[in-house]
C-alpha cells in the first residue's frame, strides 16, 4: 500500500513538533512565500547530523537560516558555512542565528553559490543543497572537489514539485529546470565514485556517500 496524503499530513505534524522553538521562523517563511525544508526533510537532516556528527558543514541556500539552525542544534561541534545570494534573506538569517544563539558557529557568505564554491578550499563532512534547482549540475561539479572522504551530500527538492516524474503537467517555463534535474539525476546514477539513494521525503531527497 502506498503512502497517502493523510499519511504525509501525519508525518509532517509529527516532525513539525520536533521544532517548536523554530515555529516563528517557519511561520514567517510560509507567510512570505520563502521556501524552507519541509518538516519531514528537516527531521531527516537533523537525524543525519546526529548520526554523522560532521565538524565541517556546507549549506548552499541559506534562505532565512532555518536549516542551518537545525544543523547547529543537532551537533554542537559543527561549524557551518552557508551561502545565500539574496542579501535581504541573508540579513534575516543573521538575525535568526543570533536569536538561536548559534551565530558563533555559522559563517554566512552572501553571493552566487557557483562563484563562491569555486573559491572554497576547505573540505566538508556534510553538504546540504537547497538552492536553485537548475544549477544542481554546476554545484555538483564543484561539491565533489570539496567533499571529505566518507562525506555526505544531501540534495533537497530533486523531484521538483513532482514534475521530474510527471512531465505531462510541466508548465513551459519550468521545463528547462525539469530537464536539467533529470540530467542531474542521471549523472548521479552513473557516478561510481559516490553511493547514491533517492528518498521520497518532502519534494524528494537525494543522498550521496563518498567512500573513497
Amino acid at each position: 500500500m502506498e503512502i497517502t496524503s493523510n499519511d504525509i499530513k501525519f508525518i509532517r505534524e509529527f516532525s513539525g513538533n520536533l521544532y517548536k522553538d523554530l515555529e516563528d521562523i517557519r511561520k514567517f517563511a510560509e507567510e512570505n512565500y520563502i521556501p524552507i525544508a519541509k518538516p519531514e526533510v528537516a527531521a531527516f537532516l537533523n537525524f543525519i547530523v546526529k548520526v554523522k556528527k560532521p565538524k565541517k558543514v556546507l549549506e548552499i541556500g541559506t534562505a532565512i537560516g532555518y536549516s542551518a539552525i537545525i544543523i547547529a542544534n543537532a551537533y554542537k561541534n559543527a561549524n557551518i558555512v552557508t551561502i545565500e545570494r539574496d542579501i535581504n534573506l541573508a540579513e534575516i538569517a543573521k538575525e535568526n542565528f543570533k536569536k538561536a544563539k548559534v551565530e558563533d558557529r555559522i559563517d554566512l557568505i552572501c553571493g552566487e553559490a557557483q562563484e563562491v564554491l569555486q573559491n572554497l578550499t576547505n573540505k566538508y563532512d556534510l553538504i546540504f543543497v537547497d538552492a536553485a534547482k537548475g544549477q544542481y549540475i554546476e554545484f555538483y561539479k564543484e561539491i565533489k572537489r570539496i567533499l571529505n572522504r566518507e562525506g555526505i551530500i544531501m540534495w533537497d527538492n530533486i523531484l521538483y514539485k513532482g514534475y521530474v516524474v510527471n512531465e505531462k503537467n510541466v508548465k513551459h517555463k519550468r521545463r528547462t529546470i525539469v530537464y536539467r534535474m533529470r540530467e542531474f539525476l542521471k549523472i548521479l546514477n552513473e557516478d561510481k565514485t559516490l553511493h547514491t539513494v533517492i528518498l521520497p521525503l518532502g519534494d524528494g531527497v537525494a543522498l550521496n556517500f563518498k567512500e573513497v
